[in-house]
């Protein structure tokens, strides 16, 4: 089976158990109110868990076990990490597989956003730990059924010529939920139930209106097969031989997301011990750090996504992402105070992620030979974004005790020398330039 050329604008050819069938029409051009409806749905579905994973989870968990919050935090991350690994592309392989009169991915957007407001309400209630977790497990696990199924309407429904700004609008909704979450904080500092409620009933709100608009969602094609337990390992397994340019494609983003993974978790450490920002002043370091940084990937990002589209190449963008990303870590490393750190974690954090959100969804895309599994593999994507943020502090230890004190400067060196080791692996991807 051979891909269609990156330029065009018809889907990929789909096959079933080894039949081909012609590939339909051109997809026609998405609306200004889709692509919103879109974007807002993404953001409030983001929302709904990158606000209790960078927040409400450690406030809470600061609460009902005050003593051991950090240790307690560590083993709460660590699992909901693991379920949102495993359950992207599972709920992506079970969209894809669909043939509910509703479509394929609306059923699991419901799904997502119901099981997802009961896990929040198990938190919000939770007085133990176990509880708690309970309500964290059901949450990730849930929130990435609507992910994977929402992403894959990028696939669906939208034409290639529309792929990299509507996949910067799902990267930037991201960044900005986060953002915008701050805000709940702030206005119920003591209501956990708020903090973590409302962020969910915009996700319901927004998701809803996304389902609505998408009446004419389509169910799976072919002969439905039992789902065995190979077809089960199957949703968390990519075929090289089958799939070479989308297994290069992941090489090449799960290892820029290594170097992403060493700014964005030891930037508190290295300020304190490598800058030595003082007590008193990190608060106000941290807040301009991610500010700036976060701002300029919300604008940079439907820049790229545009430029992406109009050119028609994914390449050129992603390999000064990667350049971006190492210079900004070089820059951190040369750091002897906070504005020259704020600099570099602009470059790295900032212009370089920008840059990567507003193209990677359409370039993996445009790898895609089969798009009857597109919600899986967008799935399998997602674990080469979340992976490094596990990986990176298992293995920085070996690194910082390389020396008599924490060796930050050589993380940070390696992290920029994986990040630039994804160019020589873009250029292995023929399917899209």
């Amino acid at each position: 089976m051979t891909a269609l050329p990156p330029e065009s604008e018809a889907p990929l050819v789909t096959t079933f158990q080894g039949a081909a069938f012609a590939a339909p029409k051109p997809l026609p051009r998405v609306g200004g109110l889709f692509i919103a409806i879109y974007a807002l749905a993404m953001f409030g579905i983001w929302m709904a868990i990158n606000l209790p994973a960078t927040v409400t989870v450690a406030l809470r968990i600061g609460e009902i076990d005050p003593a051991n919050k950090t240790t307690t935090y560590s083993m709460v991350a660590g699992i909901g990490t693991l379920v949102a690994v495993l359950a992207n592309p599972f709920f992506g392989r079970l969209s894809d597989r669909t043939r509910s009169r509703f479509g394929r991915r609306r059923p699991w957007i419901l799904v997502g956003l119901a099981g997802t407001s009961v896990g929040a309400a198990v938190i919000g209630l939770s007085d133990s730990i176990l509880m708690f977790i309970l309500g964290w497990v059901l949450m990730q696990a849930f929130i990435n059924a609507a992910i994977a199924a929402t992403l894959a309407i990028v696939a669906d429904r939208i034409p290639e010529s529309q792929h990299g700004l509507v996949g910067a609008l799902s990267g930037t909704a991201s960044s900005a939920s986060t953002v915008v979450g701050i805000f709940f904080i702030q206005a119920f500092p003591t209501s956990i139930l708020a903090q973590i409620g409302l962020p969910v009933a915009i996700a319901i709100v927004f998701g809803l209106a996304l389902v609505a608009l998408m009446k004419d969602d389509k169910p799976a094609v072919g002969e439905r097969t039992p789902f065995t337990l190979k077809e089960f390992a199957g949703s968390f397994y990519i075929n090289p031989r089958k799939s070479p340019d989308f297994a290069w494609f992941l090489l090449a983003f799960l290892l820029i997301n290594l170097g992403l993974g060493v700014v964005a978790t030891y930037a508190v450490y290295y300020l304190q011990d490598q800058i030595k920002v003082s007590e008193a002043d990190l608060p106000g370091t941290l807040f301009l750090t991610f500010l700036l940084s976060g701002l300029v990937a919300l604008i940079v990002a439907p820049f790229a996504g545009w430029i992406s589209d109009k050119t028609g190449r994914r390449k050129p963008l992603f390999i000064i992402a990667a350049v971006l990303m190492a210079t900004g870590m070089d820059v951190i490393v040369l750091a002897q105070d906070a504005t020259v750190f704020i600099i570099g974690q602009t470059l790295a954090a900032g212009l370089a992620i920008g840059i990567l959100f507003g193209i990677y969804i359409a370039f993996a895309v445009a790898t895609l030979k089969d798009t009857s599994t597109v919600g899986r593999d967008l799935g399998i994507v997602n674990i080469a974004f979340t992976l490094p943020f596990s990986l990176v502090p298992f293995a920085a230890p070996l690194l910082l005790g390389s020396g008599e004190d924490p060796n930050y400067q050589l993380l940070y060196i390696v992290g920029g020398v994986l990040s630039l080791t994804c160019i020589p692996v873009l250029l292995k991807i023929r399917a899209s330039r």
